[in-house]
């Protein structure tokens, strides 16, 4: 009795982290979010729902706010990528070809830009959190 429940002890403390394990799918989704945003064209919605859906687990499953520094680096990695995802929708809106219009779609589309480079630089600091390889 008391080998089998050695066993089991010694089994236990060599599964992995369950919470790391999570953060380590969810920080693959925002990889292939950030992938099909930076697409051309974007494939914006299936991206978008990707980051919500990812932005829920953060928020919302308990114990992987305790992964650290991973967590945060996800959080602002979502952050930036739900601000391109709210970029592209502005983007797809009709445009009156008026000079404030074209001035506002080019900054929108920098902004992307600038989200995707800053959604990469916390998915690299994810990474190296998690032991992955760096995505962008």
């Amino acid at each position: 009795m008391l080998a089998a429940l050695a066993l089991v002890w010694l089994t236990a403390g060599c599964l992995p982290d369950s919470q790391r394990v999570q953060m380590g799918a969810l920080f693959d989704q925002l990889v292939s979010a950030r992938t099909l945003l930076g697409e051309q064209p974007p494939r914006a919605e299936q991206a978008c729902t990707t980051v919500g859906d990812v932005h829920t687990r953060l928020t919302g499953e308990p114990g992987l706010v305790d992964v650290r520094p991973a967590w945060p680096a996800l959080r602002d990695a979502t952050q930036a990528l739900q601000a391109v995802c709210g970029q592209n929708i502005m983007l797809g809106q009709p445009s009156t070809d008026s000079a404030a219009s074209t001035q506002a779609r080019q900054r929108w589309q920098q902004g992307i830009q600038r989200e995707i480079s800053v959604a990469c630089d916390h998915l690299r600091k994810a990474a190296a959190a998690l032991d992955r390889a760096q995505p962008c």
